[in-house]
């Protein structure tokens, strides 16, 4: 969990206004904020990139493999973007 705390603290210093949380058993990122703005919204793929940052990030820091799934995102509509995370 501290790991994850890091990388929400990261991706805020990079203007994604994230943070940490527990929901049930799963843990998360919440980014309130994409800094790529409509170009993420047009181009999708962006997406794939902040999950391998967090991805890369918590290898980083945990010193083992994560996975990160995308629950949530504003090119799917949603309000913020969710990032599920496994490790």
């Amino acid at each position: 969990r501290t790991a994850l705390h890091a990388v929400a603290d990261a991706l805020t210093a990079h203007g994604f206004a994230a943070h940490a949380e527990k929901q049930g058993s799963e843990l998360r990122i919440v980014a309130e904020h994409c800094p790529f703005g409509d170009a993420a919204i047009e181009h999708p793929v962006i997406c794939a990139v902040d999950r391998g940052m967090v991805k890369g990030m918590l290898a980083g820091l945990y010193g083992g493999e994560a996975e990160a799934a995308l629950l949530a995102s504003l090119p799917m509509g949603d309000e913020v973007c969710v990032t599920s995370v496994e490790g």
